[in-house]
């Protein structure tokens, strides 16, 4: 379907068909969407060399947080798709042990309370944001795995009709 293809054109079957397709996707939007909301609550990369992404990478010991190496998928998921960042995040996430998690909540909660995060404990922000974007890591890319075809979503729900 064209952007300039208008509702008159189309069959209530049509209409109902794409209403169902956009369900079937409608989390792994909303998934992406609230990652790139937490992604938003941390700084920009800047020009300073010791900014705080080289701050999370030494943390973390994970070089997927250098801009380099996460910005294409920032910006993907700035245009609706995820699950490259997701897949990213998820990775990064695993490979740190309680030390490093630790050490990268930290950075992460003394930037969120530079940006107006307050009233709780440094360590415990960024503890929260990492498992929020661990969590919605784990949507996005569980919702890009699951069927997502009209035809899927109508064998979903006959399959739950007839029990």
């Amino acid at each position: 379907m064209t952007p300039e293809l208008t509702a008159a054109g189309l069959s209530v079957e049509q209409v109902a068909n794409v209403a169902l397709l956009a369900v079937a996707h409608s989390d792994a939007y909303a998934a992406t969407a609230h990652l790139v909301s937490l992604m938003g609550g941390l700084p920009v990369p800047s020009e300073d060399p010791k900014d705080f992404w080289f701050r999370l990478w030494q943390a973390s010991g994970s070089a997927i947080f250098m801009p380099p190496n996460i910005t294409s998928q920032v910006l993907r998921a700035l245009n609706g798709d995820g699950t490259g960042l997701a897949y990213q995040l998820l990775s990064a996430l695993e490979e740190m042990d309680q030390e490093q998690r630790a050490a990268a909540g930290l950075v992460i909660g003394q930037a969120l309370e530079a940006n107006g995060v307050s009233g709780y404990r440094q360590v415990k922000l960024g503890e929260w944001w990492l498992r929020d974007a661990e969590a919605t890591s784990w949507r996005v890319v569980y919702a890009a795995q699951k069927t997502s075809s009209v035809d899927g979503q109508i064998d979903f729900q006959q399959g739950w009709r007839q029990r």
